[in-house]
């Protein structure tokens, strides 16, 4: 009981720890609002499927592995994308700042 108790501990403190550095290295305040967000609806989403695998029996679990891997490969892109999209609108303003100021 001691190796699952210290696997979901070190699980639980690197999520933790990459929620804190995905926020420091958000570099506009709408890219940190959307990474709150984001980091607040996976930790949800990790609490209840956590309680998920908890509570159903085997078979059941290994038949909706599937749909939850493929659905939770889909939301980590979409999530990426949505924050790169942050990333290139901020920079396309300051671009646009930068070419005002010369002419």
């Amino acid at each position: 009981m001691k190796f699952e108790t210290y696997l979901l501990l070190s699980i639980v403190l690197f999520g933790v720890w990459k929620t804190h550095r995905s926020v420091q290295r958000s570099a506009t305040a709408q890219e940190r609002y959307f990474t709150m967000r984001a980091s607040i609806f996976s930790w949800f989403v990790g609490f209840v499927l956590l309680a998920v695998l908890l509570f159903l029996p085997f078979r059941v679990l290994v038949l909706l592995l599937v749909p939850v891997v493929f659905g939770g490969l889909t939301v980590v892109k979409f999530l990426r994308d949505a924050r790169e999209r942050l990333r290139r609108e901020n920079q396309e303003r300051v671009d646009i700042d930068r070419m005002k100021r010369v002419n």
